[in-house]
């Protein structure tokens, strides 16, 4: 489709306003939404997944009748559009790079600097990319009610969440105190899913390790580990002699680790003081005693140990670790191998070495480490672990940690999960913040709400239940403020600013009542809690209020409660875990009813010809680089049909090719078409049949969101249906007028730009395909036996064929006979038993063919007759049909014709 019939229907859709519903209590509505973009870039091909989903839902729903709501605003909370300023600001080369790189493809050369030079400013960065979004998702045919727009930095809405806040104090969910966050030391703030590179789909957690004190005779040397019940099987401690290490004075103790362990634990402990940097020769000199013994064990240099991953400093267990056995071996090092954990299994460092034959091959390290140390923790006993032997090792875990805890022998030390940056670069670690608010998840009542909720609600696809119960179950206490960023101020302590994915978790209400609520604020400067309790709890309004604030407070009930709750949440499984687990949690916490989220679907991610997206691989296509070099429709049709939803998708030039082809032949026969006379022809007839069937099982897939099949069937299989009417002589013209309107319409949510352009053109010039409606009582239309009539032609020109490629011969006729009046007397009659002894004759061959005969009997003579030139055009034969008059010992049946080659 030419990008200038893109831009008319994109233009004319926004003159029209047509997706811009008003509330309307006479028809049933659908409340559909995605998750708001962050507006600090351009999205790309990713991205467009979840939003293109949305809009074909949005369609779809119109197309069947519902008053559809399908909103959008965008995310301006965090730091991320601040930290991207101040390096601006800075100089920084890569981000300067980063921007411009944005801004090429939207902007003339001349403009480029000027536009990077009013970046230094973060809210021009939020408004100029939610700009560029709202234009690429125009010129991606979004039916979107851009009426309802608004950012989470907008003040009205940072009143919501005030109010959202307040109500979560009132049930006791927020608390105070010291908890281990991720943080940015360089940005001086904690730090969410949000805020983090990739951390929306390469999820960035805490993991508590143990520090476990080796003291010497001048200082300790902290190691982290994650089994410290292998403690007792310590062979030597590992240190990197390329990287720097510290001493820190902490409780009266010296303790070494490495530059970066140190940065980490004094972020973590309250008192940490830095004494001096330590030669790595000065720690190999030394010895060290293992806690819980009074045997020392030395120190060696391996440049495979990571500075920047835990404390810089590993115990080496080989007998428990796949990795220090085959270096030993591999190094020469001697080693006394100790045994601390048992497996029935007869599961040991020596039997998955040999399994995986890793002292050749390392590449199953990973899977070999990962076997023993399931293995070692669900089946496991201690052995040779003083006053821990006998215990398994899931509880020995525990004891042990706490005794050197308790003794002083071990402190606790965190760290991620991955090595993590801020969107903005900096490096992210864990910090323990005293005085830290976070919002309490864990009591009974709000988990027993939301696994309620989670079991009222409908998934697509439905395996995603599971997970979100268990999402439900592993949440516990989330921090929820930060010192600095863009957001709403915690109302009860201004000093802290509500982090930016708490403060989104019920933000899709306030699409309901934008206006309403902005005009309150605009002529209050506030909303007051009263008001908000009212419009969104029907609480009675106990203060005074003006006329105008009233009249504005009672519009935005009515459209609350008319639009609310959220009948469809499309995203994506990253966030599973975090904000859609705070969206059911604080609905449960404070909605009940129809007010409630009544759907989920998760689409699966997104990757480009076989990779992650990422710019470090090159394959980051822009949404404008879509809209450019390809169509919106094209894009639209590939995200729809090229994987189910729940499956990864890959953007590949090869599937593209295919897609874009078979478009072009849709486009070629609508451009092509013009409407012929009314023909009742047999293959006409046969179209129509199978046309309203596709619809039929388009309507089926789309009411399940099977998208996928559903444009199968109504796109790829009405297309292979034209083709055959050619196959059989027919008129493709002829053949579309009676269905075309219906076509037209039930393509309209995944090619929305072609089926306009078409529908203005052969259907009705004064009316938009975009808000009609579509008859979903089909049956009548579907005549079941002119389709059994061309399955049962299509297998005979298959039997056919396959008869010649075995006899090799100069073919030149078939003789098809097929059943008569002798066959059918036998079929109605062999039921009851009372067969006349000229048919009993026939008993044995129809037990050799009875699974194959068609039950339901039609009228093959006819169908052969009727489609003989068809059938000699296909196979090249000159065609005879014979109905049967007799009783063989061969018999055609049914289904079955006997089919004669000479």
């Amino acid at each position: 489709m030419e990008r200038s019939i893109e831009e008319k229907w994109r233009d004319r859709w926004a003159e029209s306003h047509i997706f811009e519903p008003a509330a309307d209590t006479t028809r049933e509505k659908f409340f559909v939404t995605v998750p708001w973009p962050y507006t600090n870039g351009s999205l790309h091909v990713g991205h467009g997944r979840t939003y293109t989903l949305g809009d074909i839902v949005a369609r779809y729903k119109r197309l069947t009748g519902y008053n559809v709501l399908f909103p959008m605003g965008f995310h301006e909370s965090g730091t991320p559009i601040l930290a991207f300023s101040e390096r601006l600001r800075n100089g920084d080369k890569d981000t300067i790079r980063l921007y411009m790189s944005y801004l090429s493809e939207y902007e003339k050369p001349e403009d480029i600097d000027r536009i990077l030079e009013s970046f230094r400013e973060p809210q021009n960065i939020a408004d100029y990319f939610s700009r560029v979004i709202i234009k690429d998702f125009m010129d991606l045919g979004y039916s979107i009610d851009w009426s309802r727009k608004f950012t989470s930095a907008d003040p009205f809405y940072q009143e919501v969440v005030k109010w959202q806040f307040n109500q979560l104090n009132e049930k006791g969910l927020i608390k105070r105190g010291s908890y281990p966050i991720l943080y940015s030391i360089r940005d001086e703030n904690a730090v969410g899913e949000d805020d983090i590179k990739d951390g929306d789909t390469d999820k960035v957690s805490i993991e508590e390790f143990t520090g476990v004190l080796f003291r010497g005779e001048k200082y300790s040397l902290m190691a982290a580990s994650l089994r410290p019940e292998t403690i007792f099987g310590v062979t030597n401690l590992w240190i990197n002699p390329s990287a720097g290490y510290e001493m820190v004075r902490y409780r009266g103790m010296d303790i070494v680790m490495s530059s970066s362990g140190c940065k980490k634990f004094s972020m973590q402990h309250e008192g940490v003081q830095y004494v001096r940097d330590v030669p790595s020769d000065e720690i190999v000199a030394s010895e060290f005693q293992v806690p819980f013994s009074s045997e020392k064990v030395g120190v060696l240099n391996a440049e495979f140990v990571d500075p920047d991953n835990g404390t810089g400093i590993v115990y080496s267990v080989p007998g428990h670790s796949i990795f220090d056995y085959i270096y030993y071996n591999k190094n020469g090092i001697k080693n006394n191998l100790k045994k601390v954990v048992k497996v029935d299994r007869n599961v040991s460092v020596e039997s998955l070495v040999e399994k995986y034959d890793l002292e050749k091959n390392s590449e199953r390290l990973k899977d070999a480490t990962q076997e023993l140390y399931k293995e070692e923790f669900y089946n496991g006993t201690l052995i040779n672990s003083g006053r821990y032997s006998g215990m398994s090792v899931e509880a020995g875990r525990e004891a042990i940690k706490r005794e050197m805890q308790e003794k002083n022998l071990a402190y606790i030390f965190y760290e991620t999960t991955r090595k993590a940056v801020t969107r903005s670069g900096s490096e992210v670690i864990v910090a323990v913040l005293n005085d830290q608010w976070f919002i309490d998840y864990s009591p009974e009542w709000l988990k027993e709400k939301a696994h309620e909720l989670v079991n009222s609600m409908k998934f697509y696809p439905e395996l995603y239940r599971k997970l979100m119960n268990d999402a439900v179950d592993w949440l516990k206490e989330r921090p929820c403020a930060r010192r600095r960023g863009i957001g709403t101020k915690l109302p009860f302590d201004e000093r802290w600013v509500i982090e930016s994915l708490s403060d989104s978790t019920i933000y899709m209400l306030a699409y309901t009542n934008k206006n309403e609520l902005e005009s309150i604020y605009a002529h209050l400067k506030k909303i007051p809690y009263g008001i908000l309790d009212y419009i969104l709890l029907g609480k009675e309004v106990r203060e005074k209020y003006d006329e105008y604030t009233m009249e504005n407070a009672r519009k935005a009930r009515d459209e609350f409660r008319y639009w609310y709750g959220n009948d469809l949440r499309i995203t994506a499984p990253p966030h599973i875990s975090n904000h859609l687990a705070f969206y059911i949690m604080n609905h449960a916490a404070i909605f009940s009813g129809k007010e409630l989220p009544g759907g989920l679907m998760i689409s699966g991610l997104v990757i480009s010809n076989g990779a992650k997206i990422s710019k470090s691989k090159g394959n980051v296509i822009s949404l404008l680089e879509i809209i450019k070099h390809y169509s919106a429709d094209i894009y639209r049709l590939f995200m729809a049909a090229g994987a189910d939803i729940s499956s990864l998708l890959d953007w590949n030039e090869k599937d593209l090719s295919s897609v874009i082809k078979r478009y072009s032949y849709f486009t070629d026969i609508l451009d092509a078409y013009s409407p012929g006379d009314d023909d009742s022809n047999y293959i006409y007839s046969w179209f129509k049949s199978a046309f309203y069937r596709n619809l039929k099982t388009y309507i089926a897939d789309m009411e399940s969101m099977n998208i996928r099949d559903s444009y199968i069937a109504i796109f790829y299989n009405v297309m292979n249906d034209l083709r055959n009417v050619e196959s059989h002589g027919g008129n493709i013209n002829i053949a579309l007028k009676p269905v075309l309107a219906d076509w037209l319409k039930a393509l309209s949510p995944i090619i929305p730009f072609a089926a306009e352009e078409y529908w203005h053109r052969h259907i009705d010039n004064n009316s938009f395909v975009s808000a009609q409606t579509i008859d979903m009582n089909i049956d009548n239309r579907i005549d079941y036996n002119i389709l059994k009539s061309e399955n049962y032609l299509n297998r005979v020109i298959s039997d056919i064929r396959e008869i010649l490629k075995i006899i090799h011969i100069d073919a030149k006729k078939a003789t098809i006979t097929v059943y008569g009046q002798k066959q059918k007397t036998f079929l109605e009659e062999y039921p009851g038993g009372n067969l006349d002894r000229e048919y009993r004759t026939m008993i044995g061959d129809y037990m050799k063919n009875k699974n194959r005969i068609d039950t339901e009997m039609i009228d093959e003579y006819s169908i052969i007759e009727a489609n003989r030139k068809y059938l000699e055009s296909s196979l090249k034969l000159d065609i005879t049909v014979v109905k049967s008059d007799s009783i063989q010992k061969k018999n055609p049946w049914p289904g079955r014709p006997l089919i004669e080659i000479s």
